[in-house]
């Protein structure tokens, strides 16, 4: 008996087996994989660098249609082929969404004149919006990396073209931005004194272990924006977290699941789709606001590890006022102690029907 012990003692283990696993995607709620549409109906606009792709559900009707919010997404600089944000895109689209995808840019990184991706952009927005044959009062705007700068530059330059002024902006780990002070040879100039719409709902993402554009760009973008009021606007850190196997890593391109080749996961879900979804719901019906600007441990929710601890909420990053002449941040405490019983509402978490073919 002692030698059966002694050998069951020394038997390898494997390390991955011991090792929590993270959360999956929840089953219902903001970010979560109950959807009332099931296929995509997807077309291409126009020619590169100033078409677009079109995301449609397929089986929408015209009235639905009608009243389906559309999501202009600006990918990053070298991913004008939305097969890198296909799990974003789809998901997007089966909850009831239209997306717009502009090229914007030639394929590849050798683009030494970024000129034109503003014009580009908005030509690929005008081209999707005909396509899909709908005219919304409203748009919202998700950009990662350089797109995150171009749907700041939006604000101003779809107005300019008399295109829909976005309702709802979301900034992922910006970078490019050509006056912001971190790359004046490369990128999109911003606007220095710019008015943004007066109801503009704003979401600007960082990653804690993004080395590679960092948060300057986020920082000043968020300055730009100091006129959309505190209540409207939120900026955050999602937070890597090594606890299980796979790590959770918030770097530079953990927006492009499928780009990077470790796919999606809990920083997508929760990190990104929830919040943008619940940004969707706020600005649309008037739901789920907390999620989509709260700072509570609730609006913060990452999921559970399955060995029992909260994944690491995203800190929210409070910019103090400048002096003299010095910008600088500081993150706000973190919620210490998550709880196992999330409270919040989860009734119309997603687009219904019937208020698609509601009249308002």
């Amino acid at each position: 008996m002692g030698i059966v012990l002694a050998l069951l003692l020394m038997a390898p283990t494997s390390p991955a087996a011991a090792m929590p696993s993270p959360p999956p995607q929840p089953s219902q709620g903001p970010g979560g994989g109950d959807y009332p549409f099931d296929e995509l109906v997807i077309s291409r606009v126009g020619e590169l660098p100033s078409g677009a792709w079109v995301f449609v559900p397929e089986g929408m009707s015209g009235a639905e249609r009608a009243r389906a919010p559309v999501v202009l997404f600006l990918h990053g600089f070298g991913a004008p082929g939305p097969e890198t944000y296909r799990g974003w895109i789809t998901h997007l689209v089966r909850r009831g969404n239209m997306v717009i995808y502009p090229d914007y840019q030639p394929p590849g990184f050798l683009v030494p004149d970024q000129s034109a991706f503003v014009a580009n952009m908005l030509a690929g927005l005008r081209q999707g919006l005909d396509a899909a044959e709908v005219a919304p009062a409203a748009i919202h705007v998700i950009g990662h990396s350089l797109g995150g700068v171009l749907g700041v530059a939006y604000l101003a330059a779809g107005a300019d073209a008399g295109l829909p002024p976005a309702r709802g902006l979301t900034v992922v780990a910006p970078g490019g931005c050509r006056t912001c002070g971190t790359t004046p040879e490369f990128g999109v100039p911003l606007p220095e004194d710019f008015q943004p719409p007066g109801e503009l709902l704003v979401n600007v993402v960082v990653g804690s272990d993004d080395t590679l554009v960092g948060d300057s760009d986020a920082l000043a973008i968020w300055s730009l924006l100091e006129d959309v009021p505190a209540g409207q606007k939120r900026l955050v850190e999602v937070q890597s977290d090594r606890h299980g196997t796979p790590d959770l890593i918030a770097d530079h391109l953990f927006p492009q699941g499928e780009g990077t080749g470790r796919g999606v996961d809990a920083l997508d879900w929760y990190g990104l789709w929830r919040p943008l979804d619940s940004l969707i719901a706020c600005s649309e019906f008037g739901r789920l606001c907390e999620i989509a600007l709260g700072s509570g441990e609730e609006d913060l929710f990452m999921g559970f590890w399955s060995d029992g601890p909260p994944v690491n909420p995203p800190v929210p990053v409070s910019m103090p006022s400048p002096v003299g002449g010095h910008k600088d941040r500081h993150k706000v405490g973190r919620p210490t102690e998550q709880s196992h019983v999330i409270r919040n509402p989860l009734e119309q978490w997603l687009i219904p029907r019937s208020r698609l073919l509601t009249p308002s």
